[in-house]
């Protein structure tokens, strides 16, 4: 498949897949855990702190549910943007006055323009990046994110796939077992990347040194143990000063 935004778009239509393979992953990948990836984001952000959040790209799946009934019981305000078709994928029943679902393709301008700017306590941008980096300037995308936080706000570039992360992985001991228990070592999305489309350390590195220029602290974190992917995968906090 494609890794674009209509693609995942399509995905979101069709009614053969569950609400794990429309946002790309098997669905062992995915269900049972997404209330400990939602702790694993909690921890990082501050998420109880915020009143103002911002998730982009959130899916359809458990997870995006996490957020909207972590902001409902705090009574924050909450921000979703995905595709109209994936927007429509959320179970509308749990949704309150202070949800709010912004349809379109971060960061066009018809997007941003729903979006008030220098007021967002916690961004959110998990399992995303990838599909950015391959798709559009990921330096733009993270400038816009941090446009929009307020002094003080918290961007989490979640579940990041650095290929070079999980070469080491697969070479190391521990990953040798996980290859022979015939375990899945990546999801089928990942598999089709060529090397020149995959996140690297280089990447990974230039986002923590740029954005220190830009009046941030940044952070690279490991993801909690129990995780999916957290053998192989980080995640990026930003701080914006």
């Amino acid at each position: 498949m494609e890794f674009t935004y209509e693609s995942f778009s399509e995905r979101a239509k069709d009614s053969s897949l569950s609400k794990w393979e429309k946002i790309g992953f098997p669905d062992s990948y995915r269900r049972g855990l997404e209330e400990s990836i939602f702790d694993d984001i909690s921890s990082k952000t501050r998420l109880s702190d915020a009143k103002l959040i911002l998730d982009i790209g959130c899916g359809c799946s458990d997870l995006v549910e996490n957020f909207i009934s972590h902001a409902v019981d705090k009574e924050q305000s909450l921000y979703l943007v995905d595709s109209p078709e994936m927007l429509s994928s959320i179970d509308g029943d749990i949704l309150n006055e202070n949800i709010y679902r912004v349809p379109g393709r971060f960061p066009d301008s018809d997007v941003l323009g729903k979006l008030p700017i220098g007021s967002f306590d916690v961004i959110v941008v998990y399992s995303v990046i990838q599909y950015v980096f391959i798709n559009q300037s990921i330096y733009n995308f993270v400038h816009e994110c941090i446009k929009l936080l307020k002094p003080g706000g918290r961007l989490l570039i979640g579940d990041v796939p650095n290929y070079q992360a999980r070469e080491r992985f697969l070479q190391s001991s521990e990953g040798q077992g996980f290859v022979r228990n015939e375990n899945k070592v990546e999801n089928t999305i990942n598999l089709e990347h060529e090397n020149q489309e995959r996140l690297d350390d280089s990447t990974i590195m230039s986002l923590l040194m740029r954005f220190r220029n830009f009046n941030c602290e940044t952070y690279l974190l490991p993801q909690a143990k129990g995780l999916p992917f957290s053998n192989r995968r980080e995640d990026i906090l930003i701080l914006k000063r």
